[in-house]
């Protein structure tokens, strides 16, 4: 279950969160009607085979996370308010879905639905329609992401995977790839004379190929990158030295008492153009790795989107509480995203200077008018 949910990092980040405050809320309401066990003085809120967890050791754990629950408000009302409910999000959103009500439907003791619904009620998702509203706040997040990192894929070099790029293959299935037949020789010779001859490769792959749905798939294996487990390591290392446009000698790969030949075509590696591509998965596979591997971007995200809004706080408190947890996380980025931060924050205060100035204008004048 921890697998699954930490496919869709934002419910991981979420529930642990969550965890803190709940447990202190449910210790706060029974303090008065149960006497408490105490160890030099202080409420034993657990015990365990290990020690004691004092009321003091559970204040601290909560009082650390209370900002990080404050951001996760924060963010979720930002980026409901920043991304337009799409026909492309609610796509996004119910194919998420359908993965959770997947997994609950294929455990048969109900655990996984009991897992999800809790976890989806400790950070406020209820009622009939609480996992669709997940999906449709994560999808959102998904695509706030994407956005930010288009628009500054000059500065993120440094988190972009290494060798990231979309690959297509045309394969054939041989008994011995020591030993081809005359057909399987002349195959080999047909499929290079189209490259050649100036085919596109998917037309070739279309044609030739014996890959499973080849005809639908037009060879099309997808995004990887120089860790990816999607396609053998063999013909991964192959097209990693590869550069855009340039295909691979004929990689054979055992299969039991077959082999299959590979020849791999490197389509894209230009990150911009990566998260250009039709195809959602690829760019939210990108997406997905830039954000886990730079600490302190989804604050930065969130703090660029917030800039566009009017955002008021309940008190002073919680102000100060969502700004020094996003202080504290952007504090982890690197020179060239903490001067986006710098810039961000600066126009911020100029447009919050200006609309003092102009209340202030319009108090001074309305009194005069008196």
């Amino acid at each position: 279950m921890a697998e699954f949910f930490r496919k869709y990092w934002f419910v991981s980040v979420l529930s642990v969160l969550f965890i803190g405050v709940l447990v202190f809320f449910v210790s706060d309401m029974n303090k008065d009607s149960v006497k408490s066990k105490q160890v030099d003085g202080k409420d034993v809120i657990a015990s365990t085979t290990v020690g004691n967890v004092t009321s003091d050791d559970l204040f601290k754990q909560t009082k650390s996370t209370e900002s990080s629950v404050l951001f996760s408000m924060y963010r979720n009302a930002v980026t409901d308010q920043s991304i337009e409910t799409t026909d492309e999000i609610k796509k996004s959103a119910k194919e998420m879905q359908e993965s959770f009500e997947l997994a609950i439907k294929s455990d048969s003791t109900g655990k996984t639905k009991a897992s999800i619904n809790s976890q989806l009620a400790s950070f406020g998702f209820s009622g009939d329609s609480a996992l669709s509203d997940y999906c449709l706040i994560a999808s959102k997040i998904q695509k706030l992401d994407g956005q930010f990192i288009k628009d500054h894929i000059a500065q993120l070099t440094s988190y972009i995977p290494e060798k990231a790029r979309t690959v297509s293959v045309i394969t054939m299935e041989v008994e011995n790839a020591d030993e081809l037949t005359d057909e399987q020789k002349q195959k080999q010779k047909d499929i290079q004379s189209a490259l050649d001859a100036g085919q596109a490769f998917s037309d070739v792959a279309v044609k030739y190929s014996e890959q499973k749905d080849a005809s639908k798939t037009k060879g099309f294996v997808g995004y990887v990158d120089a860790n990816s487990t999607n396609l053998d390591s063999s013909v991964l290392e192959a097209v990693n030295e590869l550069k855009k446009g340039e295909t691979t000698d004929w990689i054979s790969v055992s299969n039991g008492d077959k082999y299959t030949l590979y020849k791999a075509y490197v389509e894209e590696t230009d990150p911009a153009a990566l998260l250009e591509n039709e195809d959602s998965t690829i760019v939210t596979t990108l997406v997905n790795n830039i954000i886990s591997s730079a600490n302190g971007l989804e604050t930065l995200v969130i703090l660029n989107a917030s800039q566009d809004l009017e955002i008021s706080y309940a008190n002073d408190k919680i102000q100060a509480s969502v700004e020094e947890y996003m202080d504290s996380q952007i504090d982890h980025l690197d020179e060239n995203l903490k001067a986006i931060a710098n810039e961000i924050r600066g126009t911020k205060d100029e447009t919050k200077a200006d609309s003092s100035t102009e209340t202030s204008t319009e108090t001074t004048t309305e009194q005069e008018g008196e």
